[in-house]
């Protein structure tokens, strides 16, 4: 897709994460329009309304022709260093108009642009101009006055300092005397750097004023301003809650010129002060902020507030102006008048680009109507089509604004009646006009994931849009600063009916937020696949607590935990109301939410040492599954992902915790934490205890099967892996015999030969600490010919593993004592057999194993065919690395997986046990030694961690 490609590449696919990539051919009224997968056309009727700008609709018939009409006439366009007859008779339309509804008889000067945020640059522009004209000529007169003391024959008369009461920092502190000179030039240099000060702006905490250079330092939205502050406006956010802020800011914002005059024998400091404020800006109805109006005292301190100052009022109706408030001027309905007006987005009859700003004559500067210019501005088509637009407003005594504002009364009064039938969804309801919001309640606690983890991620509102536009045809958008307000624009030409349609449709999203259903929001996603929704009528709330606290039980840590879905089917358990959904439809769902795959943490819930204390334990998920993981790994693309789970990591950090588990795939793709830079997190893969229990496992399952392990083979599948190499290491102690199982890949061969290699350094290790009577493999290896002299010789060498592999096999052949393989049908040679390859699905089915088998199958997703248990009686089949807690904790019924009640994964219970430890440090990081293995058990063990039973028939 070219537009994707060469214009806006990640802003598609979060456009299609949301169900929002609709390609609009064609446009009428309040209408929209495009060609569904059959190539039929699809009405959407237009509630979002081009942001406000599109009040006469789209391609209103009156408005193109005009158009049509002067480009057959050959209007020019560019017709730059003329006199611009088409503008001038706008501009004096614009100021009749606004002094028509002021009530006022001031003459308004306009400066065009072409865009609202060009007006709000203008208007900041011309601001600082007027500033600092006026501080020049006030600086004149003040040094004027000073230079007139210095050329006086009192030049060199000594002063009295302590007399004069200085402002401190004007003169060194231990100096009490010194010449006029001396003080006229301190007096001198604090003046020109308050000539030099800084602009200071005031604009109101949820504000929008565009995107430009100045303009993002005005806008109040973090994820706008805070990318680009370095450009250096000084802007000062007030909160309309604490109007005493104004207060606080005349104080502080203050300036004083300092001068000196005669008063008979000595001299007198003076102050003149003025303030360092340069404009203050105003929405009169916050549209992206939310659809905020504020009380009517407010706007009156606000007026008052800048006659005080001296500085001019900016009032921003770029989106609330030209009649979408029902009004020409939203700000009129608050009997607020500014000193600038920034008008742009329905002044171009929704069809041409314009703005205008337009400034009180006596705040004018001639000056500044030949230092500002812009290349498209004032057009003859633009300016006439906004001239035709203004006299459609006002023709027939306002009828047009009168239809405005009839219309909005009846669409606020059906969004009430909608809030009243439901208060537990709708929170607000706010705006005039054409110009609404409708406030949803946070769904933080929602029992459905997908709508928690949407108003986790400030998306509510938006996959609510794409929902209504792929299956009810209905446009809306949330306000950019506030997603959970439904932001509603609608054309002057909407019509009741349409008005009921969209009622009619809000309340459904209302019944499937009541319900907790989740499944028209995915529909919205996937509508492709899921062409209709259809009755919906399952009640899907449940209610979700966080863990009571207990005195008795003081909680010495917060642990977070990284982890995805399984599978994709496994989507359904963790949002109840998606079981209808296909597992093809999860997944899709699931790849679509690429762009945003932080889900809404889940917890937490209290683990509980039986030493008396506990951990909060959360659960902090990517909204991806082992496919999409391993599609990482085989693309070689991790820097993707690790960010991703860094974020994650992050996220935890930021809400309080100190440890963070990484378990399946997270681990892997991080090479087991090591390529994450986290600061003050202390992370672990959990390998360690993994490896603990599914070997307290192994020995268990081999006393129940009636199996000596010293007499048998052991196969590890997976075994280039870390895991699985430490597993390999630590069986090798036990068995007859190890066999080495790989994937088969390039390198597959060579990666098991050097865990071979390992094994070999870890018994010599055994050997050389005279600690090997109960390792197997260091006996037998210890009384091969040559072993002990090569240990002596070569014990401190790093590649002492790989001469032992040589040598064992020159001196017994190469499979002695370990088997390397890439052929999975050696595992029928092996009763003891570990599974811990990282694969996406289940390749390991009833005939790969002996007889009589024990089969511990540590790797998520699992490597054995499910089926195992039914179609092979003979086998013990169980999943390793399952933990009991010691006093029945565990995680919430539709995040366990394959887990009971009282059960966790190790990986996770070895981030538990950090917590219930202290430990600041990491645990599990990188290559996991026989010593962690033990540690970390003997830590469990302390706590009350142990082993999960396990059972033949079904899996943990």
């Amino acid at each position: 897709m070219d537009y994707r490609d060469y214009v806006r590449p990640k802003y598609v696919e979060l456009m299609q994460a949301l169900g929002l990539e609709k390609e609009f051919h064609r446009a009428r009224g309040s209408k929209l329009y495009y060609r569904d997968a059959q190539g039929a056309e699809v009405a959407v009727t237009d509630f979002l309304g081009g942001y406000g700008a599109a009040l006469f609709g789209h391609n209103d018939p009156q408005f193109v022709d005009a158009v049509c009409d002067m480009l057959r006439a050959d209007v020019p366009f560019n017709a730059q260093m003329s006199v611009r007859s088409a503008a001038g008779e706008l501009a004096h339309q614009l100021s009749d108009a606004l002094n028509g509804e002021l009530n006022n008889s001031e003459r308004y000067i306009s400066t065009f642009s072409n865009s609202g945020a060009e007006s709000v640059e203008i208007a900041v522009k011309h601001a600082e101009y007027r500033r600092q004209k006026n501080l020049q000529q006030q600086f004149d007169e003040v040094d004027f006055a000073l230079a007139q003391l210095l050329a006086s024959d009192k030049a060199y008369a000594e002063l009295d300092l302590d007399e004069l009461d200085l402002p401190s920092g004007l003169l060194p502190s231990n100096q009490s005397y010194g010449t006029l000179r001396q003080l006229v030039e301190a007096l001198r240099q604090h003046n020109l750097e308050l000539l030099h000060s800084e602009p200071v702006f005031i604009a109101m905490r949820r504000s929008f004023h565009g995107k430009l250079v100045n303009s993002v330092q005005l806008t109040h939205g973090r994820q706008y301003r805070q990318p680009f502050a370095r450009f250096g406006l000084q802007v000062e956010f007030l909160d309309p809650q604490q109007p005493e802020q104004l207060q606080e800011m005349k104080v502080r914002y203050r300036r004083d010129w300092l001068s000196l005059e005669w008063q008979g024998e000595g001299v007198q400091l003076r102050r003149q002060p003025f303030s360092a404020i340069t404009g203050f800006l105003l929405e009169p109805i916050q549209g992206e902020g939310g659809i905020n109006e504020f009380p009517a005292e407010f706007y009156l301190a606000v007026r008052r507030f800048c006659n005080e100052q001296q500085c001019p009022l900016i009032i921003d109706e770029v989106q609330s102006g030209f009649g979408r408030a029902g009004t020409l001027l939203a700000s009129s309905q608050f009997k607020l008048q500014g000193d600038y007006y920034c008008l742009s987005k329905a002044l171009g009859g929704s069809l041409t680009k314009i703005a205008a700003t337009l400034i009180r004559a006596s705040h004018y500067d001639p000056d500044f109507s030949y230092i500002h210019s812009s290349t498209f501005a004032e057009d003859d088509v633009s300016c006439r089509v906004a001239s035709l637009a203004l006299q459609r407003l006002l023709a027939e005594d306002g009828a047009m604004l009168k239809d405005v504002q009839k219309k909005g009364e009846y669409l606020k009064a059906s969004l009430v009646e909608l809030q009243q039938a439901y208060p537990d969804v709708v929170a607000d309801v706010r705006g005039r006009g054409l110009l609404l919001g409708f406030e949803l309640h946070d769904v933080t606690g929602s029992s459905s994931l997908v709508q928690a983890s949407a108003q986790y991620n400030d998306a509510l509102g938006y996959i609510i849009a794409g929902y209504l536009l792929q299956h009810e045809q209905l446009r809306v958008a949330p306000s950019g600063s506030n997603a959970n307000v439904i932001r509603l624009e609608p054309p002057a030409c909407i019509t009741f009916a349409e008005i009921d349609g969209l009622i009619a449709s809000l309340q459904k999203v209302c019944e499937m937020l009541r319900r907790r259903d989740a499944f028209p929001l995915v529909a919205g996603v996937c509508a492709d696949l899921i062409p209709e929704v259809g009755e919906r009528e399952g009640n899907f709330q449940e209610q979700v607590s966080a863990p009571k606290p207990d005195s008795a039980v003081p909680v010495v840590a917060r642990v977070a935990f990284i982890n995805h879905l399984i599978d994709a089917d496994m989507f359904s358990d963790v949002d109840p109301s998606l079981a209808a959904l296909s597992a093809e439809q999860k997944r899709v769902f699931i790849q679509r939410m690429a762009p945003e795959r932080r889900s809404a943490p889940i917890g937490p819930v209290l683990i509980r040492s039986r030493l008396g204390t506990a951990v909060e334990f959360t659960l902090y998920p990517l909204c991806m599954d082992s496919n999409a993981m391993a599609e990482y790994i085989a693309s070689g693309d991790l820097a993707t992902i690790r960010e991703e789970i860094t974020n994650r990591i992050r996220d935890a950090r930021a809400d309080g915790y100190s440890v963070a588990g990484l378990g399946m795939y997270t681990s892997i793709v991080t090479n087991n934490c090591q390529a994450l830079a986290v600061p003050d997190m202390a992370l672990t893969s959990g390998n360690a205890l993994t490896i603990g229990m599914g070997l307290e496992a192994i020995e268990q399952g081999c006393v129940k099967q009636g199996l000596d392990m010293a007499e048998e083979t052991a196969a590890v599948v997976g075994a280039a892996g870390n895991i699985a190499s430490t597993y390999a290491s630590l069986l090798s102690e036990k068995v007859d015999h190890l066999i080495l199982i790989g994937s088969g890949r390039d390198g597959s061969t060579r990666r098991l030969e050097k865990t071979a290699q390992l094994i070999y350094a870890d018994a010599a290790k055994a050997i050389r600490n005279d600690n090997f009577a109960q390792d197997r493999l260091a006996t037998r290896l210890q009384q091969l010919p040559g072993v002990s002299e090569l240990i002596a010789q070569h014990g401190d060498s790093n590649d002492l593993g790989q001469r032992l592999f040589r040598h064992v096999g020159e001196q017994a052949g190469e499979n002695a004592f370990i088997t390397v393989s890439n052929d999975l049908q050696v595992l029928k040679r092996a009763r003891i057999v570990l599974c811990a390859a990282n694969a996406p699905e289940a390749f390991l089915g009833a005939d790969h194993f002996a007889e009589n088998a024990v089969i511990c199958d540590i790797a998520v997703p699992l490597n054995v065919d499910q089926a195992l248990p039914e179609q092979r009686a003979d086998v013990l089949y169980m999943h390793g690395g399952i933990v009991q807690t010691p006093l029945g904790d565990g995680l919430a019924p539709n995040v366990r997986a394959y887990l009971k009640q009282d059960q966790l994964y190790a990986c996770m219970a070895e981030s538990v046990l950090m917590g219930l430890s202290g430990m600041k440090q990491h645990y599990s990081y990188g290559d996991i030694s026989r010593e962690q293995v033990q540690q970390i058990r003997a830590i469990a063990a302390t706590h009350g961690f142990g082993l999960a039973q396990f059972k033949t028939a079904n899996s943990l």
